[in-house]
């Protein structure tokens, strides 16, 4: 009896301790998952998929180029003009100049333009005959008013007369024009190998 026993009791030993590992094996398991949850350094790095990192890197491409404005190839230098409201220079100079009573005083014989690309004068060329004795006499601009007839031809009509045209200073041309150097007189002698000039005999 105590040969049977002494197996017996070692066998139920380790029944009972097969028992107790099998209970505290899934116990430990979720133990072991949720410690690996909190710690990241101890999950295994993720590799990224090659093909879900090329559809990534150029979507904000796509995006970064629908939303920026194309370049506007339209020149912001061409200006719209009312020709109702506008004057060409060409038509503007040589045109007659009438006084208020409709008499005619003179021609536009050029304009006067400031610093800044606006008309400062008129130059209207008084007196005279067919163009012999005509004096030039800038007249500022705001003295000149403009109309037009249904033809769509231009009239110009100076607030003066022809005696205070004729009484007006002369316009002096003279002041625009482009001065040039005055050549250089003076000649340089051509100089010895001793360093002084060389003389002709």
């Amino acid at each position: 009896m105590k040969r049977f026993a002494i197996p017996a009791i070692s066998l139920a030993a380790l029944m009972a301790s097969g028992v107790a590992f099998a209970q505290t094996t899934p116990d430990q398991q979720p133990a072991q998952e949720m410690q690996q949850k909190q710690d990241p350094a101890t999950q295994a790095p993720v590799t990224p998929d090659p093909s879900q990192t090329g559809q990534s890197s150029e979507q904000p491409k796509d995006q970064d180029t629908a939303q920026q404005p194309t370049p506007s190839t339209e020149s912001t230098m061409a200006v719209t003009v009312d020709a109702t409201k506008a004057v060409l220079a060409t038509s503007y100079i040589g045109s007659s100049v009438f006084t208020a009573a409709n008499e005619n005083v003179g021609d536009i014989n050029d304009l006067i333009f400031d610093d800044k690309g606006m008309i400062q004068a008129a130059i209207i060329g008084v007196g005279g005959f067919l163009g012999m004795g005509e004096k030039d006499v800038a007249l500022p601009i705001g003295k000149i008013t403009v109309t037009r007839d249904e033809t769509n031809a231009i009239k110009l009509t100076v607030q003066a007369s022809r005696e205070e045209l004729e009484r007006a200073p002369a316009f002096d041309r003279t002041l625009f024009l482009v001065k040039t150097p005055a050549p250089d007189t003076t000649t340089s002698q051509p100089t010895t190998p001793g360093g002084g000039s060389a003389t002709q005999q």
